[in-house]
């Protein structure tokens, strides 16, 4: 699959799975939390200024969930390149007690 065909794949999987049975019913919550206001108070008060608060708190909560799994992804990353790097080291050590496990096996 090209690079150009999955960016547009992901985005329309991310929409299916916002409008699926299981997150639709949160919606409101978020849009209370990110607005710091009840859905009452948010249908009674349509100002400018509501609307700023909740695109300022929405953005403030796509860059931390970003920063979070981009931290994440990258500490995957080098757990995985420390791993590859030291594979024969690890195999030593994991067949070492593979012969142990089995000289406990047979001794018990």
């Amino acid at each position: 699959m090209t690079h150009e065909l999955s960016i547009p794949i992901a985005f329309v999987a991310g929409i299916v799975s916002f409008l699926s049975p299981c997150v639709l019913p949160l919606v409101p919550g978020y849009v209370s939390l990110l607005s710091g206001a009840s859905i009452d108070e948010l249908k009674a008060e349509a100002s400018g200024e509501l609307l700023h608060r909740v695109l300022r708190n929405s953005l403030a909560f796509v860059v931390g969930f970003s920063v979070v799994f981009v931290i994440l992804g990258a500490t995957a990353t080098w757990v995985g390149q420390f791993l590859r790097a030291h594979q024969a080291t690890f195999n030593i050590i994991a067949g070492i007690l593979i012969i142990i496990f089995g000289l406990h096996l047979t001794a018990s």
